[in-house]
């Protein structure tokens, strides 16, 4: 599967819980570089009635298969939701920062698994999330532990707002 069929699948399977902007142009202040992050999404009011943020949040789709090289581009697709985590995006003419930016990376192999697993425990201080589809179609972001879910019933959603990292610069304690 290449990244763009990624994409539109993931866009297909969010798109009755949230508003999606895609390929969306930002700048990185640090590096002084420009940016391009495959999706922005901000909940619908159904799922922001349930708890979620009502603010922007960046995704990134990265598929990879096998293992060879894999280390790599999974390592390179956490640097770089961190960065974007950490930069502006136009968003319909007004300039945003998102609130966090969540890596999707479906079906990988369990040594790779294992390695972007520990990549985001150190990630999640920079407030970047994985997202998820179950099985069934339903879909997941998780921090630590799971931020938000959609059910299996319709209009079912858990929101854990204690999940949702704190801004964090220097000292973290």
């Amino acid at each position: 599967m290449s990244e763009s069929v990624l994409t539109k699948q993931a866009i297909e399977r969010l798109s009755s819980d949230f508003e999606i902007k895609q390929e969306v142009i930002g700048h990185n202040a640090f590096y002084n570089k420009d940016v391009r992050i495959d999706l922005m999404l901000r909940a619908k009011p159904h799922l922001v009635q349930h708890g979620f943020i009502n603010e922007w949040f960046g995704v990134e789709c990265k598929w990879a298969e096998g293992v060879n090289g894999q280390t790599a581009k999974t390592t390179k697709a956490v640097w770089q939701a961190i960065t974007y985590a950490q930069s502006t995006f136009n968003i319909n003419g007004a300039i945003s920062v998102p609130r966090f930016v969540a890596v999707l990376t479906p079906n990988l192999e369990p040594l790779i698994e294992q390695h972007i697993s520990t990549l985001l425990q150190l990630s999640l201080y920079g407030c970047v999330a994985r997202m998820y589809f179950y099985k069934d179609g339903n879909w997941g972001i998780k921090f630590a532990s799971i931020y938000s879910r959609s059910g299996p019933s319709i209009g079912e959603y858990y929101v854990s707002k204690r999940q949702l990292p704190k801004y964090r610069a220097g000292s973290i304690a």
